[in-house]
């Protein structure tokens, strides 16, 4: 079995963090989201060949992160590029090549899962003998997804964000598809949106009488789309990381809860509360952090408070008080003490950014 994973589209509700990275590369606990899937998929599958789909605009950008990563050694990486954004089912179409005869796992390159659910479906996909797996999650309003109604144990039917849903199973945009799928692209037409939805491709064979089996996420589930999902993905995988600091704090400082601390970090007079993720060469002085913050490596604070928040790497914050928030890259961000006030404020700040008070 292969895998194909869709790692373009523009990210607009992420922007103005995707105006210099592709979202599949924005770090959840320190980690980019890409990285997360090939985790997922070496642990919890015999799969050794992935196909990754990317945008004219960033696949190089994710070409080159991922042959430098420690997953070349365990991945045979193909990489097609989707020229422009046609569809879900067109960007598995193009990746018929790759994969010819074989089934594969198709993963869109912006969803996380909680571990073991991904292994339970590959088991499943296995015994079940179906044309398609489609794995589902309930949710509370299921408009914005495409949804499957289910009955006996296989999907009756696909609906492509439906006004009046006659089901909260939404598709979590993880799939595993036998190689027929490539005839049900091919028999399919374009949507009112000019696009071929990966919904009909999956639809097909149940008009056609064939089986589409599925199973239901038990755990957590988010899609990285927006900042608001970024930010409690965020929390729920510092949540899983081991406690471990690796630096040596000074004794004006205090950490509770659990910290994942790297290499050459310095704390003094700060008080961390976890789960936190601080990289290695930061330096904290008068801080409170926390919970649920992770920091990118050579990171200065200074006299702020921050919580729920993501800081990426060589960013350089003072007097600020952050809750809810994403800095990007290289951003300076300070604030004169007497405008704080105390008050936490939602940033969402793009690479290479200077924001300062008057």
């Amino acid at each position: 079995m292969k895998a194909v994973i869709l790692s373009g589209g523009s990210g607009v509700r992420l922007a103005p963090l995707t105006n210099t990275i592709t979202k599949q590369l924005l770090p959840i606990a320190n980690t980019p989201t890409l990285f997360h899937i090939l985790e997922l998929i070496k642990e919890e599958t015999d799969i050794k060949s992935v196909c990754v789909v990317v945008s004219e605009d960033y696949g190089h950008q994710v070409k080159d992160e991922l042959l430098s990563s420690k997953y070349n050694k365990h991945f045979d990486f193909d990489f097609v590029f989707q020229d422009k954004p046609l569809g879900l089912a067109h960007a598995v179409q193009i990746t018929n090549m790759h994969i010819g005869d074989e089934p594969f796992l198709m993963f869109l390159g912006d969803i996380l899962i909680a571990k073991e659910e991904l292994k339970k479906a590959y088991e499943k996909f296995k015994k079940d003998n179906s044309e398609t797996l489609v794995l589902l999650k309930e949710i509370d309003d299921p408009r914005p997804y495409g949804i499957a109604e289910v009955d006996n144990g296989k999907v009756t039917k696909m609906v492509e964000k439906p006004q009046n849903p006659k089901s909260n199973l939404c598709l979590s945009g993880i799939y595993f598809f036998k190689p027929s799928v490539f005839y049900a692209i091919a028999n399919i037409k374009p949507s009112y949106r000019g696009e071929l939805e990966i919904t009909d491709a999956v639809d097909y064979p149940i008009q056609n009488n064939k089986k589409v089996s599925y199973y239901v996420i038990e755990n957590w589930w988010f899609d990285i789309g927006t900042p608001e999902n970024m930010i409690k993905a965020n929390e729920v995988m510092l949540a899983d990381l081991p406690n471990k600091i690796s630096s040596t704090i000074s004794s004006t400082s205090k950490i509770s809860g659990k910290a994942f601390i790297e290499e050459n970090v310095s704390i003094e007079d700060s008080e961390i509360t976890g789960p936190v993720i601080i990289a290695k060469n930061t330096k904290i002085k008068n801080c409170k952090l926390g919970p649920s913050v992770s920091i990118g490596s050579n990171v200065t604070l200074e006299n702020s408070k921050i919580d729920s928040s993501i800081i990426r790497e060589g960013v350089k914050i003072k007097h600020a008080v952050l809750s809810n928030s994403i800095i990007g890259k290289n951003v300076e961000f300070a604030f004169n003490p007497e405008s704080v006030n105390g008050i936490k404020t939602m940033y969402i700040v793009g690479d290479n950014t200077k924001c300062m008070s008057l």
